[in-house]
């Protein structure tokens, strides 16, 4: 059993704030004198990335993913998506495209299921 990380970090609204960091949480070096509320702390995991090699625009970035939550404000783990495509593209290239898409959506379905499994940890 791996022990729980504990952190404290100091917020705007309830002074410093102690708690565990779950495992799969990165870490909590970003909000370190980022003057926040305590509802604002977030355990935060991987990320996730999903991209289409294109010939008229080389390696596009479509999506970043990962689990989120906020301990203090919401009662389980999330996910956060972040989407990269806009633009006017060869009709070659859509084809190159449509296949980072699936591998996206795949990869959107993963960090889905690892949040509803990091939930049974939670409640």
């Amino acid at each position: 059993m791996i022990a729980p990380r504990i952190v404290t970090l100091d917020t705007i609204d309830h002074g410093p704030v102690t708690f565990d960091c779950p495992s799969w949480c990165i870490g909590h070096g970003w909000q370190v004198g980022a003057g926040i509320g305590r509802n604002d702390v977030t355990h935060n995991s991987v990320r996730v990335k999903a991209h289409a090699n294109t010939e008229g625009h080389g390696l596009l970035p479509l999506l970043i993913t990962w689990v989120t939550w906020a301990p203090f404000a919401e009662l389980v783990p999330r996910v956060a998506v972040e989407l990269y495509l806009q633009g006017d593209f060869e009709a070659e290239d859509i084809f190159q495209l449509s296949r980072g898409l699936r591998v996206a959506g795949m990869r959107l379905e993963k960090v889905a299921t690892e949040a509803l499994r990091l939930r049974e940890d939670v409640l």
